[in-house]
């Protein structure tokens, strides 16, 4: 759908590129016109002021002077007869402008163009006295041949002026696409990753209503059901709020509610409620806090940062292994950092941990729960308060995560 619409774009702008190519190309070939005729007529009145008219009132007519060779020059009376002309016109008798004539003798010049023996001239008609106007024709043969050299020229250019409006349309709809189309194959994915996510906590709601349903059962076992329909549509909810977390991520930064903060009374908040998977897992915790951790943040999605990082640390620290928890303040930031034993993790794929949905090659293959989203929303909470979360993977085998935030 996308290319489709890609193509399809392509091609009317292709056209909307050519149509103003060729619309800029008659503009300069009219212009081109124009300039080459207002030269000849400004060379036109140049001669007939210096070779023609001031001879003319110093010493009448003269045609003996060398410049009436040059031109077809003629003088006609009032009546438009040829009173006396230059040599070499005088087998040349243009149609008589009677309107341009009469302007003449009212002291106006003024020019036409006139088609003599298939051949274009430009003749003027320029006052003289009482009793004669000159009139004087210059051939356009050689502004015609300029012309068509131009056309020539455009006509050759022309292919090469269509593949590039192509080139250059290709390349600008691609780039004003772009953001539809990322839109286009985010919302794919998105709805993908949905349903999938969706479809394994509402089978087994299904499953276990089904089983409960097939025969009488007592009421322990009907609360049982209960409970853990509950339990997964808890899960659900869950689920639904980091989607829609996901879904704002890609537009705008969250809107929050800031108030200072002591991340060290959410760290030990988040430790109580989690001591029991610790402990079950035998897991070492060491806390090193250097700093006040006093932050300007909003409360409630800070614990949902840390929570999603602590739970993300205890399900992948193996059995008996350690979580390091440090609090401290450096480059105008407070930092908490958070790290854990780690196995089976690629330095390749740590750019990837925070993508949305994304869990590692050999998590995926293990039993551990998890729809790949805390890390992704961790850091998007982070961003939205201005600061950052980065990952390491350490020499001694500790996956490290480090979360920076402004002071204030």
């Amino acid at each position: 759908m996308i290319d489709y619409t890609k193509k399809r774009f392509a091609i009317r702008f292709s056209l909307i590129l050519v149509l103003f190519t060729i619309s800029i190309l008659a503009v300069i070939a009219v212009y081109f016109h124009q300039t080459i005729v207002h030269a000849v007529k400004r060379h036109m009145k140049e001669v007939i002021q210096k070779d023609f008219t001031d001879q003319f009132m110093r010493t009448g007519i003269d045609t003996s002077r060398p410049a009436w060779e040059e031109y077809y020059f003629q003088i006609l009376n009032n009546k438009g007869d040829i009173v006396v002309s230059s040599k070499n016109s005088a087998t040349f008798y243009p149609v008589l402008n009677r309107n341009l004539l009469g302007s003449a003798f009212s002291g106006v010049g003024g020019f036409e163009t006139l088609g003599i023996q298939e051949e274009l001239y430009l003749i003027s008609y320029f006052p003289l006295n009482e009793r004669f106007a000159g009139r004087m024709a210059v051939p356009l043969a050689s502004a015609i041949q300029y012309e068509k050299d131009l056309y020539r020229i455009v006509f050759i250019i022309f292919p090469g002026i269509l593949l590039l409006s192509y080139l250059v349309s290709r390349y600008l709809v691609r780039q004003a696409m772009k953001p539809v189309s990322d839109a286009f194959t985010y919302q794919e994915s998105f709805s993908s990753s949905v349903s999938h996510e969706l479809r394994s906590p509402l089978a087994s709601l299904k499953g276990n209503l089904e089983v409960t349903l097939r025969k009488e059962r007592s009421p322990e076992e009907y609360r049982n059901a209960i409970a853990l329909g509950l339990t997964e549509v808890d899960r659900m909810i869950g689920l639904l709020n980091d989607l829609n977390l996901l879904a704002s991520s890609r537009f705008k930064p969250l809107d929050l509610f800031r108030e200072e903060v002591d991340l060290r009374v959410i760290i030990a908040e988040l430790y109580e409620s989690m001591l029991p998977r610790i402990q079950g897992k035998n897991i070492n915790i060491r806390n090193t806090i250097d700093s006040s951790g006093i932050c300007v943040c909003d409360k409630g999605l800070m614990k949902r940062v840390f929570e999603n990082i602590f739970t993300n640390a205890i399900n992948y620290t193996p059995e008996g292994g350690k979580i390091v928890i440090r609090v401290f303040e450096g480059m105008g930031k407070l930092l908490v950092n958070v790290s854990n034993t780690c196995t089976g993790l690629d330095r390749n794929e740590l750019p990837n941990l925070f993508e949305p949905f994304y869990r590692g090659k050999s998590v995926a293959k293990g039993k551990t729960q998890g729809k790949g989203l805390g890390l992704f929303i961790a850091r998007y909470v982070v961003r939205s308060h201005g600061g950052e979360v980065t990952a390491k993977l350490l020499d001694n085998g500790m996956f490290s995560l480090t979360v920076s935030l402004p002071l204030k």
